[in-house]
């Protein structure tokens, strides 16, 4: 009896530790994070044609110029326009440097 008990226990816990590895791998994945965080203002496609795009001026990312530390920056910090308005919302207490690189490689695919 002890030892089908462990057995179906050890069996449940490798399930668990499957799914939460599935789970952290969804949650670096780039592509998922940028249509999760990024896509509502910026748009799928990053060409910001959406609503809230035209309302606040986004950035068309495939126009972008942006060095790679000034991305990271503006995922961790926002961005604010001239006169310290909130344009962009900050993520850098959502996101993991890990999911930070992959942000920022994921909106690097949209320049031209």
């Amino acid at each position: 009896m002890k030892r089908d008990f462990f057995c179906g226990l050890s069996c449940v816990l490798v399930l668990c530790a499957g799914s939460l590895g599935a789970r952290a791998s969804d949650e670096s994945d780039g592509g998922k994070l940028f249509l999760k965080l990024c896509a509502p203002c910026h748009g799928p496609d990053g060409r910001a044609r959406t609503r809230a795009a035209r309302k606040l001026g986004v950035k068309d990312l495939t126009k972008s110029e942006t060095s790679d530390a000034e991305i990271r920056k503006q995922i961790i910090e926002g961005r604010k326009d001239k006169n310290g308005a909130q344009k962009m919302p900050a993520f850098g207490d959502r996101v993991t440097a890990e999911q930070i690189e992959a942000l920022l490689a994921e909106v690097k695919k949209f320049r031209k």
